[in-house]
């Protein structure tokens, strides 16, 4: 099982090309100016089914990888890395994923944390580190200045140009009954705008600038 704050089967908002976006529910590092705080408690969400997610994820069918934030993946990585493992067999996606771990930490308690080197194994482009929004630099596709952009694989080499810190960051407002999700890594001014949006519904979601945090509690990346 996988503990899952949100899902949302197709952005182009959180990496290259179509990607299905999921944001795992747990986090041990309540960043300061995460907009997400109702993934921070491990208790919260709802529990996926691993089969049933990947059955989810391989019926959307024009997607070209996926991209995994929080909560915090890495508290939950075992049950990611059989997700992943479960998904490739049937189809080669991409898998982009934030952590507020550093890569070297992740790679120090790897012999130790279960799961931890096998989905590190498994990943193609890692954003690391905590969120600081004192940092949000408004630099494509990580959330503050002390995050890492890091390929661990040759997969999206092409693409790194693409986030260089000349060009805007892009969001999406996805709009469904009921509620509305911005997605994305918004900048510290669309960050301000949509917490204080008297638009912006109790059922809302936004992905944010934290590394592992997306959706929230406005509710709220």
């Amino acid at each position: 099982m996988i503990r899952l704050y949100a899902k949302l089967p197709r952005t182009r908002a959180l990496g290259p090309c179509l990607r299905f976006a999921f944001w795992v529910q747990g986090c041990p590092f309540h960043c300061a100016g995460c907009m997400t705080p109702d993934a921070h408690p491990f208790e919260g969400g709802e529990s996926a089914a691993i089969d049933r997610l990947a059955a989810e994820i391989l019926a959307v069918d024009d997607i070209e990888g996926l991209t995994v934030s929080g909560g915090e993946p890495f508290a939950q990585a075992a049950g990611l890395a059989a997700l992943i493992r479960q998904v490739r067999a049937h189809r080669d996606l991409g898998l982009i994923l934030y952590t507020g771990y550093r890569l070297e930490d992740l790679q120090r308690k790897a012999s130790d944390a279960p799961g931890t080197a096998d989905l590190l194994g498994r990943i193609d482009l890692l954003i690391d580190g905590p969120y600081v929004a004192a940092q949000n630099d408004g630099v494509p596709l990580r959330g503050s200045a002390n995050q890492r952009v890091i390929p661990l694989t040759d997969r999206y080499l092409a693409h790194l140009h693409c986030y260089d810190s000349n060009r805007p960051r892009a969001v999406e407002l996805h709009v469904e009954i009921g509620e509305r999700m911005l997605v994305g890594i918004p900048s510290a001014r669309q960050l301000a705008w949509w917490r204080s949006s008297k638009e912006g519904p109790a059922q809302a979601a936004a992905m944010t600038a934290c590394p592992s945090a997306k959706p929230p509690s406005l509710v709220g990346t």
